[in-house]
């Protein structure tokens, strides 16, 4: 059973297709440009059957704020809470930021273009609140490198958190674009190698 399988409650091809197909469609048109009608040619699903697994549009993407989200959680916070050194968290925060943009790249483009939506979308709030959070916690994962010495006292967290994602970010991005595997786990060490080397500069 594959990740998405297990956060959809089950070997459910049809509900995965819609909701690939539906976050696909949600990065490229916006919530408002896109209608069910769409979701159901493109996913080759009946709009009955995509009324009963998501109810209508906004319960889909919901659903893909919520998986995202629930499966966001629990690797960042089982990679937080382990006894790794703290340059090894951040490894492996990053490898698996690629490993799953690597696997699911239209959730990957959906979720960027939720992040950096100017629409007025109400119930993107918790999402939105899920972002902050882990921001908060990448802050605190490099204060918390600062205090034991891995990283130099003049480091600023917020400006090395931010630095850290606008870099995920482009590399996400240039994989969409790419034949070949650019979010490889060597890659993820080689850019917190180098930023690490920065902050102990």
């Amino acid at each position: 059973m594959s990740e998405l399988q297990r956060i959809l409650n089950g070997d459910q091809q049809t509900k995965i297709r819609i909701f690939e197909v539906a976050a696909k469609l949600f990065a490229e048109k916006g919530y408002n440009g896109l209608s069910m009608r769409e979701i159901s040619e493109m996913s080759k699903v009946s709009k009955p059957t995509i009324y009963y697994y998501f109810g209508n549009k906004e319960g889909i993407f919901k659903e893909l704020i919520e998986v995202g989200m629930k499966y966001g959680s629990e690797k960042t916070e089982e990679i937080i809470a382990s006894d790794m050194p703290i340059k090894q968290k951040l490894i492996k925060l990053v490898q698996n930021r690629f490993q799953a943009s690597y696997k699911h790249p239209e959730l990957a483009k959906f979720y960027l273009s939720v992040f950096v939506t100017s629409e007025n979308i109400p119930f993107i709030d918790d999402y939105q609140t899920f972002v902050k959070k882990h921001r908060k916690m990448l802050i605190d994962i490099i204060r918390q490198g600062v205090v034991s010495g891995e990283f130099g006292p003049r480091t600023n967290p917020e400006l090395a958190v931010e630095i850290i994602g606008a870099v995920l970010g482009h590399f996400i991005r240039l994989q969409f674009k790419s034949k070949k595997r650019i979010l490889t786990d060597e890659f993820a060490e080689e850019i917190v190698e180098l930023l690490f080397r920065g902050l102990n500069e």
